[in-house]
């Protein structure tokens, strides 16, 4: 579970680490109060569980509490990304110096988290490294034995070249962190940018953490707004028990194993296409099951195509079909459907497919072309 920016900063302020005086508002008559006590002037975020909403046009910055409450309004009525806007994080203007980036991330091979600095920070990480490959210092921290001097040292000795003067505070920030992975049970965690201002101030300018679903149990305060406020697709999945994340693409994908799931996405990339989703339908999976995934992925209005890939084996191809053919003939399926079908009663299955006029293929590489060719002459 992604937490919404303004309970992620919440977390880290209650370890200590510094963030910009910032207002929760839910209405544009709010926003406008909320810049006025500001000082006047503001910078109105949107508070949704994704990333990139400064090149969506969902962080806007307003000069004055009347434009502040124009620009709420305008917010307030769009989707991004999907999400509906239900409220924004009104922050003070900050004078920014220098932009550092920390964070960290479970590491399953290392069997640990690695935290992570750079003093390049306000872009992707992945961007980073892309640019400036020298600049990374990674350090694993044992979940048994816990951030460590030493560690938090080199991390913040690495992110403080250009602000060495800071490099004691930054390894504060950085046990702060830690401190926050263990009790909210993170699989992720940053702080993007972590920015020097004009007069002197450290401040976490964006912030960043993901819960481990798992864990959710311990953490009913976040359990609520799980099952109740995010994604309305990722949540119907949710209740109907189907694998289901959405992305930002315009491939809806398919498949019955998780594995099979992510090798479709891979294969989507790999053509030139953006998966809208990854959907897991499971071994055995019911007719009924598959018409479920199907609905939700068609649901989205990003969707130009579908891509079913069904390699079958405890799961019937025939199933699958059946699955398809109840969402078409509901008048559900609003694009095409691509799909590669083969293994157990997969003949039957491209039977009742034809009839309702889909040709399945056995080969994912024709089916994943076909599906990234339709999306981008949709």
């Amino acid at each position: 579970m992604r937490l919404l920016e303004y309970e992620s900063k919440e977390a880290f302020s209650s370890k200590g680490i510094p963030i910009p005086r910032g207002i929760l508002v839910r209405s544009p008559e709010e926003a406008s109060s909320a810049v006025r006590s500001l000082g006047g002037s503001g910078v109105l975020k949107i508070q949704i569980p994704h990333g990139q909403r400064g090149k969506a046009g969902g962080i806007r910055i307003a000069r004055s509490p009347e434009e502040a409450e124009k620009i709420a309004e305008e917010l307030f009525s769009r989707s991004f990304y999907g999400y509906e806007v239900s409220s924004l994080l009104v922050e003070e203007p900050i004078d920014v110096v220098t932009e550092i980036y920390v964070g960290a991330i479970i590491d399953r091979n290392a069997r640990g988290m690695t935290f992570i600095t750079t003093p390049y920070g306000g872009m992707d990480v992945e961007e980073v490294a892309a640019r400036h490959p020298e600049s990374i210092e990674r350090r694993t921290v044992n979940p048994l034995i816990g951030m460590r001097s030493h560690i938090a040292r080199a991390l913040a000795r690495n992110a403080s070249k250009n602000v060495p003067d800071k490099m004691s505070e930054i390894e504060r920030i950085i046990f702060s962190m830690w401190e926050v992975a263990v009790e909210y049970d993170a699989l992720m965690l940053e702080i993007n940018p972590l920015a020097l201002t004009r007069d002197g101030r450290l401040l976490a300018l964006d912030a960043r953490i993901e819960v481990d679903d798992n864990s959710l149990f311990r953490h009913k305060e976040l359990e609520k707004r799980y099952y109740s406020s995010e994604n309305p697709r990722e949540n119907e999945a949710r209740r109907r028990d189907i694998a289901y994340v959405e992305l930002d693409g315009d491939i809806g994908t398919m498949a019955n194993g998780a594995g099979l799931a992510m090798a479709t996405m891979d294969l989507v990339h790999t053509f030139g296409g953006r998966p809208a989703n990854f959907c897991d339908v499971g071994g055995g999976a019911s007719a009924d099951r598959v018409a479920g995934a199907l609905e939700i992925i068609v649901s989205n209005p990003r969707v130009k195509v579908v891509l079913i890939n069904a390699l079958c084996g405890i799961t019937s191809a025939l199933e699958v079909a059946m699955g398809v053919r109840s969402v078409r003939e509901r008048g559900l399926l609003r694009v095409p459907v691509v799909v590669r079908m083969s293994g157990n009663q997969a003949d039957e299955g491209k039977r009742v497919l034809e009839e309702i006029g889909i040709k399945a293929t056995e080969s994912a590489e024709e089916a994943v072309s076909y599906a990234v060719r339709l999306a981008q002459g949709a």
